[in-house]
């Protein structure tokens, strides 16, 4: 039953400008990580320009097999990214994910700017300074 839950949930209620990425928490199989990383290429293929938050609060810990994938993603989508993400947010709760995430983005630069957040509502903060920066530039 575990492998139908999905592994990530999209939320495009408030699209454009913004994408909600909340992480379930099921562990990573091969079918829900398809799934997870097709619709990850949707959003980084958009039109518009956008501020992902990925909620990586009930994230676990991911294999080698699909951090590959997830590698493998990211740079065949790095140029779309660079030039119609915004930034990309991440809700990052414990020191930890934090930490760890920090050190991924400073081994493996994204291709958008990064943020990293405790909580939600920081999200949310950061989200609004982006797109007023954002409508000053246009």
């Amino acid at each position: 039953m575990e492998d139908k839950i999905p592994f990530g949930i999209f939320d495009y209620s408030e699209f454009p400008p913004l994408i909600q990425v909340e992480l379930t928490g099921t562990k990573a199989t091969d079918e829900n990580f398809t799934a997870y990383l097709a619709e990850m290429e949707k959003i980084a293929t958009q039109p518009e320009r956008y501020i992902s938050i990925l909620d990586t609060t009930k994230a676990s810990y991911l294999p080698v097999k699909y951090r590959i994938m997830q590698g493998k993603y990211l740079e065949k989508n790095k140029k779309h990214t660079a030039q119609k993400a915004i930034a990309a947010v991440f809700i990052a709760p414990s020191f930890i994910q934090r930490t760890v995430l920090k050190a991924i983005f400073m081994i493996k630069p994204y291709a958008s700017p990064v943020f990293i957040v405790a909580s939600k509502e920081d999200a949310r903060q950061k989200v609004e300074e982006l797109l007023e920066e954002e409508l000053m530039v246009a």
